[in-house]
């Protein structure tokens, strides 16, 4: 260890500077009174103790100093700066109301502590280590291509900025942006990154990652295991009575429970028909994988929805799993983990804020998250290809992405940036070996998506992926005025694609216009994800919703922040770019063509911009992961042990027609489980005719203490506007007069009327919106029990006046029956 008392002087300088700096901090607070209390007072001392303390130590220089920075000491510093830091943090927003002026008294020593404590961490480093310019050829590369990447995003910044493309809200539709993590969770973040680095670099060999001699159990398993285990605690940890006011799972008597709405209750009322022998009610469901998933959890759970999020989070967990070994293979499991704990913070964000606004999170069936699930798997897979180059992997790339293509028709727009950076990628040079891949990966997507698609022309006569409805979303967004007015699309006759293009070649200016507004916006809502200096009012209080109000302008402080956002995920995708070239920008692909996607479909923000604005967070975990990296070397820590192996591609291999026909087996066969998941039950209300249900109502003791009989029945059947139902009650709410789920467009059932009553859907070959006038709530309204209604259709939903539940043998009457219908 070489001798460095020159260091030593100018560190005490640096640290009595600083301290007389606390110092006179703590002395321009306010006073309490007349003068300095004792607490003040005494603070001061131990500063003015600390600079007198470090300005001996300058002018004496011990030469014991260096033996100072041993292991301990090196391990000790940095572990007293997180304390300290916590110590801070708590002290500031534990409780502000009782401790802020504590922190303002104390804060000026414990910052001093920490600089110090962090600025020995990196000085004992030097003492010890020394610096190592080794790195240095490698590093320069890397800064080369993240300059190049910073120049074009600093230029994307100012013509976003200039131009108000991607600012400006379209009138047709605008989602404000995503929602972030907030501070305390990015400090977290990167903290877990940092404690990957140590635990790498202080392994005895760069083979820790493997146990014992041979092909030993690899710790590769148990770190990932790790994060989706954190995830799932951290998101079930949070209770379901978040959902109180949520719009898409809102708790409402008498069931309390989170049931399904608007969207939600598509596609759960969807898997509800699977169950009761109706699938998908005779017509094309939109994101069937999806409705299959939640099938599948209602047989598991049943009704016990508790149990069906906690399913759901199961499964969504291994988002931050899969977005760890992305991380990990473009550069290095430090920064694996970093983009994992983003994945879980913003998650948890979004839960906490589940009644403040709208919001589409692990405890909401909706399709975002299972679609981000997909996106990065699909990545993984194409990523894989890339690298490995061999014809199964293209196979199984292609079989991945047709399964995203299932569960969201828009990401066949990815199609293309993919087969742009694969040729690249691949190499210029070797066309034949690009077209024969390109070939097995389409094939992959054909073996997925074509079971499906055969499922459709049989019903439709039309090769399509999605439900008419989806189409005329699409088609009322291409219109001047009157967009999602889906009553004013008429596709009888005409082609989606023959609107759309009409409608641009007519005024492409107007198109291209809000195209891009809406691609813009995808990405400046990842931006956005990182987050801004905003006031923040403690652990315990409400969170401040403040992208909500966001109007497109940032104050002075918040420009430079993104500024510096920009130039870490810059030097992300510079150290992508060095070791995996053209495959280090797939994710990168996958974002901008769901952008495309989002902006063609004339959406975008919030939840439409989920599956793609994770890219930013991801390649800004990257930057930070390079900067933690570079710093680990310059003390000279072992690169072998910090970064991911590139691992050169395997042999050639041969095409064996077992293998393929196995691995699109696979593919076909969760391509095809939506439409084989219709033979799941037997229609549960066959041959229930009127004269059925009838006898079956007089029958029902309870209808009879009621005073009702069959003449009764028979009488108010004969009406035409009367209605005789049997089916599965869903998702059963009371609300009192003038209140409802309002939206834009709210189901008739739940709409806000002028009498109180309980609102439902009855599924049985339809689905109906009904409503039970009542005064009081009703004793029983079980959610998805079998039901027989009679009542009078009125304009969009069926009034009930007498209602049996026939496997309690419960009825309710609204009205007598003697009342005509209106």
């Amino acid at each position: 260890m070489n001798s460095t008392q020159s260091h030593w002087r100018w560190f005490f300088i640096i640290a009595a500077l600083e301290a007389g700096a606390a110092f006179f901090a703590l002395l321009i607070i306010p006073r309490e009174g007349r003068g300095f209390s004792i607490f003040r007072l005494a603070i001061l001392g131990a500063l003015f103790s600390f600079s007198i303390i470090w300005i001996y130590f300058a002018a004496r220089r011990p030469k014991w100093l260096d033996s100072f920075a041993r292991r301990a000491s090196i391990v000790a510093a940095p572990l007293l700066s997180l304390t300290l830091a916590v110590a801070l943090f708590l002290l500031r927003y534990l409780d502000p109301a009782r401790s802020l002026p504590y922190f303002q008294r104390l804060s000026p020593l414990l910052f001093y502590l920490l600089v110090l404590a962090l600025q020995a961490s990196f000085f004992l480093l030097f003492v010890r280590y020394g610096l190592h310019r080794e790195d240095h050829p490698r590093r320069k590369s890397v800064l080369q291509a993240a300059f190049i990447a910073f120049i074009f995003l600093l230029f994307s910044f100012f013509f976003i900025s200039l131009s108000r493309i991607g600012l400006t809200p379209d009138k047709a539709y605008w989602g404000e942006p995503g929602v972030p993590f907030m501070g305390w969770q990015f400090a977290l973040a990167l903290l877990g990154g940092l404690v990957v680095l140590c635990i790498v670099l202080n392994s005895p060999s760069p083979n820790i990652w493997k146990w014992g001699r041979g092909e030993g159990e690899r710790i590769d398993v148990i770190l990932p295991i790790l994060i989706w285990l954190l995830a799932v605690i951290i998101w079930l940890n949070v209770p379901i009575s978040v959902m109180q006011n949520s719009f898409y799972a809102p708790i409402n008597p008498p069931t309390n429970l989170p049931l399904p709405n608007s969207d939600a209750g598509y596609y759960d009322s969807m898997a509800h028909s699977l169950l009761i022998g109706y699938p998908y009610q005779g017509d094309i469901p939109t994101r069937p994988l999806y409705i299959l998933l939640l099938a599948i959890l209602h047989l598991l759970a049943g009704e016990r929805y508790s149990l069906i999020i906690a399913g759901q989070t199961l499964i969504l967990a291994f988002i931050p799993v899969v977005l760890y070994f992305l991380g990990k293979r473009l550069h290095s499991r430090v920064a694996g983990v970093i983009v994992a704990l983003f994945a879980i913070f913003r998650e948890l964000t979004s839960l906490l804020i589940s009644s403040q606004t709208r919001v589409s999170n692990t405890k909401t069936l909706l399709v975002d998250l299972p679609t981000f699930l997909l996106i990065a798997l699909a990545c993984l897979f194409v990523l894989r290809w890339l690298e490995r180059k061999d014809w199964k992997s293209a196979l199984a790339a292609g079989g991945m992405f047709g399964i995203l293509m299932l569960l969201r028709t828009q990401s066949m727009l990815i199609l293309p940036f993919i087969l742009l950076a694969a040729l690249p990628a691949i190499g210029w040079k070797n066309k034949n070996t690009f077209l024969l891949l390109s070939s097995f990966f389409l094939a992959g997507i054909v073996f997925s998506v074509t079971p499906w698609l055969t499922h459709n022309y049989l019903i439709s006569g039309r090769i399509t992926f999605d439900a008419p409805f989806e189409y005329q979303v699409i088609a009322s967004q291409y219109k001047y005025t009157g967009n999602l007015d889906l009553q004013s699309v008429n596709l009888q006759g005409k082609g989606l694609l023959g609107i759309l293009l009409t409608f641009a070649l007519q005024d492409p200016k107007y198109v291209l216009g809000f195209i891009a507004a809406h691609f813009f916006a995808t990405q400046i809502s990842g931006i956005l994800a990182l987050p801004l200096i905003q006031p923040y009012n403690g652990l315990f209080a409400p969170i401040n919703l403040y992208w909500m109000q966001w109007d497109g302008s940032l104050s002075w402080y918040n420009l430079l922040l993104v500024v510096f956002y920009l130039a870490i995920i810059a030097l992300g995708l510079g150290a992508s770019w060095k070791r995996l070239r053209w495959a280090g920008l797939i994710p990168l692909a996958f974002s901008l063509g769901y952008s495309l996607a989002n902006g063609i479909g004339r959406f975008s923000g919030w939840r439409y911009a989920y599956p793609a604005d994770w890219i930013s967070y991801f390649y800004f975990g990257i930057g930070v992961a390079e900067i933690f990296a570079g710093a680990a070397l310059l003390f000279g820590a072992d690169a072998m042990k910090i970064f991911t192996p590139i691992l050169p591609p395997p042999a050639s291999s041969t095409f064996k027609w077992v293998h393929g026909l196995l691995l699109a087996g696979v593919f076909a066969f969760v391509g095809a489980s939506p439409w084989m998941a219709e033979g799941i039950a037997s229609p549960r209300y066959a041959g229930q005719t009127s004269a059925v249900l009838s006898a079956k109502l007089s029958a029902s003791s309870a209808v009879q203490r009621l005073g009702i009989d069959l003449s009764q029945i028979s009488i108010f059947t004969a009406q035409p506007q009367a209605v005789l139902q049997i089916g599965r009650l869903l998702y059963p709410r009371f609300f009192t007069r003038g209140t409802g789920l309002s939206s834009a467009n709210p189901w008739p059932a739940y709409a806000p009327r002028d009498f109180p009553r309980m609102g439902f859907l009855l599924l049985n070959q339809t689905r109906k919106d009904a409503l039970f006038p009542a005064r009081q709530m009703p004793d029983s309204f079980p959610q998805a029990a079998d039901a027989v209604i009679l009542g009078c259709q009125r304009a969009d939903y069926i009034e009930v006046r007498l209602i049996l539940f026939p496997d309690s043998d419960s009825a309710y009457l609204s009205a007598p029956l003697t009342d005509p219908c209106p």
